[in-house]
């Protein structure tokens, strides 16, 4: 196919020239799936998933960890549970869980936008604890905001959001998914990580690491090079929940959020009011811009769906995700109809894991697609 062999190097050379500040290192391996309106998925891989000795390339049909790419299927089953009467995006906190600290004043709605002014996860307990206990103790600790007063990107929100949608519907989180979610788009390979096996098992994947450590900031100025995540797993995989313990494959991430954002998953006011941005992530993010001299790419984040600019390409729609062994993002971006996902195999993934690669990869794919 023309399109796959014109995405091709375009990802080659992403994926190999990472240079950010005094650290230079490539992405193991990552693969691409793109579309153009109803046009079908187009998908590519480069590099591996394993590797060295006995090591593999990687297949387009791998599946991996998605991180906060969970967060935006929370945020599809509150609107659906909204759009049934089930709840109100203005209940409060306190309707399900009264000991909450200010959560007569913490609407649903705040939760989503990452507003709820609640202290975050404590992630020594995360994969450790069950969910509910590790809400126990987010709920143990002082707020570090009032309500609807600071946006805050907070994991502890969207792990609540994921007991609000049990309590609400009297079923477990990983059944909604499977019937409301996953089997009406047809997502083949996407499931909740509940650490048992599947068909469809992810690859293990990769952190950056130099001296032990496994940030970009950390690892400024020191050789770097990918550390194996231990396959025996991960405690995040399981415990990040309705905040990122899903597992999916690149196809059936495009599937998902080209179904979202042009199709019936969720009524057109609720997609409408998903996408809006929220003032107060909006400046958040412009003063983030302005600190560190980057280019303005994320405009902020709307009622679970983040926004952002691609010159070339336009405003795209979508959630990225981070989780250890893999980063992120799918994306649909309506000016110009291009449906886009990037998983790579190793977290981060350079200078900007929120959006690993759109601003490379995004425009790329739009002229392969487009011929």
């Amino acid at each position: 196919m023309a399109a796959l062999a014109a995405i091709q190097a375009p990802i080659d050379a992403w994926r190999t020239s990472y240079l950010t500040s005094a650290i230079s290192f490539a992405v193991p391996g990552t693969v691409v799936a793109a579309a153009r309106g109803d046009d079908p998925v187009v998908l590519a891989s480069s590099g591996d998933a394993v590797l060295g000795w006995g090591g593999r390339a990687l297949s387009v049909d791998d599946a991996f960890h998605i991180g906060s790419m969970t967060k935006l299927f929370t945020a599809v089953l509150i609107f659906q549970l909204d759009g049934s009467g089930a709840l109100s995006l203005d209940d409060t906190l306190d309707t399900w869980f009264p000991e909450a600290p200010n959560g007569d004043r913490i609407t649903v709605r705040m939760l989503l936008q990452h507003e709820s002014g609640l202290s975050e996860l404590d992630m020594a307990l995360v994969g450790v604890d069950t969910p509910q206990q590790v809400i126990d103790d987010v709920f143990s600790r002082p707020p570090v905001a009032d309500p609807g007063t600071a946006y805050e990107y907070l994991n502890a929100g969207y792990i609540i959001l994921g007991r609000v949608a049990e309590e609400t519907s009297g079923r477990r989180y990983a059944d909604l998914l499977r019937s409301r979610l996953i089997g009406p788009p047809g997502l083949h390979d996407t499931y909740l990580d509940e650490g048992g096996g599947s068909s469809s098992a992810p690859v293990s994947g990769y952190d950056l690491g130099c001296s032990g450590d496994t940030t970009i900031a950390d690892c400024r100025g020191k050789p770097t090079g990918p550390i194996a995540v231990d396959p025996d797993p991960s405690p995040q995989w399981t415990g990040a929940w309705s905040a990122g313990g899903m597992v999916s494959t690149a196809r059936d991430q495009a599937v998902w959020i080209r179904a979202l954002v042009t199709g019936d998953v969720v009524s057109e006011a609720h997609r409408a009011e998903m996408a809006a941005l929220t003032p107060l992530s909006a400046s958040s993010y412009q003063e983030f811009y302005a600190a560190t001299g980057l280019p303005p790419v994320q405009l902020g984040e709307g009622t679970g769906l983040t926004s952002w600019n691609v010159p070339g390409v336009g405003r795209c729609l979508g959630h990225a995700g981070a989780i250890p062994g893999s980063n992120g993002f799918a994306a649909y971006c309506p000016d110009t109809h291009l449906t886009v996902v990037a998983l790579n195999i190793m977290n981060p993934a350079g200078l900007t894991p929120g959006y690993p690669g759109l601003p490379s990869l995004a425009p790329a794919a739009l002229s392969a697609l487009v011929g």
